[in-house]
């Protein structure tokens, strides 16, 4: 169980890193002397960079142990952080990013097939659930954390704390993972680009995630003007977002259902937790209860297209998730660019009902896909 633990430390690590400088977006832009909106670019330019690369880069390394490329995927996250904070110069902080999205796409992509190897005897849906334990802590702990170190130390001190952290767990990973050979060295990129099962894991990530966060990565505006929460309780209702959000990712484990059950029940909780939080414009305590079932809905979503990609594609696991990675990485940039142009134009309840729309489109292609297993 401590190697998995590991991974989902490595999780932890990574999801911290990839959204760090949304924490420090005010400090970062006075601190590099840009806009606050050039800072942002470094967390969306991340993303559609992951969906790009995942793939390609996935199969490039698939000769590689797993231990070692695990190892060293943590080692660049360390180095590129500190590195990080010392930079003085927008463009060079931009340069590490890319090299860190670079590294991000195969740790994601690498990371589920790992913990079921570790764990032969644990059901795929638990062993991923344990690994990405570390998402759901990121969310609710990491990233307040990350934010509380920049307000007290600087935004360069919150990089240097988590490169630290990430050279910690590579540490740990030398020393509790076994040897993992890789169990495919010749991989052909057009053959599995033809293949439909694997496409349709791409397709249906990407609306599922889109669906998300077109309305979470615009909550802390949606907060504000539905329940008009004041300012002072928006990071209590993140916390409770976050929190419960762990208890959603144990469950993930352990329900009796498919993967692909748990992704349609998700969406259709999703569209229902619109509905509270539009509610709670005549009952503001209507969002308290939102925000919790929100927080379990998005760990169900996190976790469940890797389980399902993996059901569907057993023997393809690393390039199946490495699709899920891509549409996942799609998704995210797909979902904040609908919402936030929804939002200019519309207002915050049109931006609800466009992720319900999304959401709903996502249970078609869902159904759509039944002929690939359940």
């Amino acid at each position: 169980m401590m190697r998995i633990v590991m991974l989902s430390m490595g999780a932890f690590v990574w999801l911290v890193t990839e959204v760090l400088p949304i924490g420090l977006l005010t400090d970062m832009a006075a601190g590099l002397h840009v806009s606050p909106g050039r800072i942002g670019l470094l967390v969306t330019g991340y993303a559609w960079l992951v969906a790009l690369t995942a793939i390609p880069l996935t199969l490039l390394t698939s000769g590689l142990d797993r231990r070692t490329l695990m190892a060293v995927l943590l080692g660049l996250a360390g180095v590129m952080d500190v590195a990080c904070a010392f930079v003085s110069h927008y463009a060079l902080m931009a340069v590490m990013r890319v090299a860190l999205a670079l590294g991000h796409g195969i740790f994601w992509s690498t990371i589920a097939g790992v913990a079921v190897r570790l764990a032969p005897h644990m059901p795929v849906a638990r062993a991923t659930a344990w690994a990405f334990t570390g998402v759901a802590v990121g969310f609710a702990g990491g990233i307040p954390m990350a934010s509380a170190i920049g307000q007290w130390l600087g935004w360069r001190a919150a990089f240097v704390v988590c490169g630290i952290a990430a050279l910690a767990v590579m540490g740990g990973v030398l020393a509790l993972l076994p040897a993992l050979p890789s169990q495919r060295r010749h991989l052909d990129i057009p053959a599995l680009l033809r293949q439909p099962v694997l496409r349709y894991i791409a397709v249906l990530t990407t609306v599922v995630v889109s669906a998300h966060f077109t309305a979470y990565t615009y909550i802390i505006p949606l907060l504000s003007a539905i329940p008009h929460a004041p300012e002072q309780l928006v990071p209590l209702l993140l916390l409770v977002y976050g929190v419960v959000g762990i208890g959603g990712n144990w469950l993930g484990g352990r329900l009796p259902w498919s993967a692909g059950r748990t992704i349609g029940m998700a969406l259709v909780a999703l569209m229902f937790s619109h509905v509270l939080l539009v509610g709670s414009g005549w009952v503001p305590w209507l969002a308290w209860v939102d925000m919790a079932a929100w927080g379990i809905i998005a760990a169900l979503i996190n976790l469940g297209p890797q389980s399902y990609a993996i059901a569907l594609a057993p023997h393809q696991r690393e390039a199946a998730c490495s699709f899920c990675v891509t549409g996942f990485n799609s998704g995210i940039g797909v979902g904040a660019l609908c919402g936030g142009v929804v939002l200019s134009g519309a207002g915050p309840y049109a931006v609800l009902a466009c992720s319900a729309g999304l959401a709903g489109v996502a249970l078609l292609v869902l159904r759509a896909g039944r002929h690939y297993g359940s």
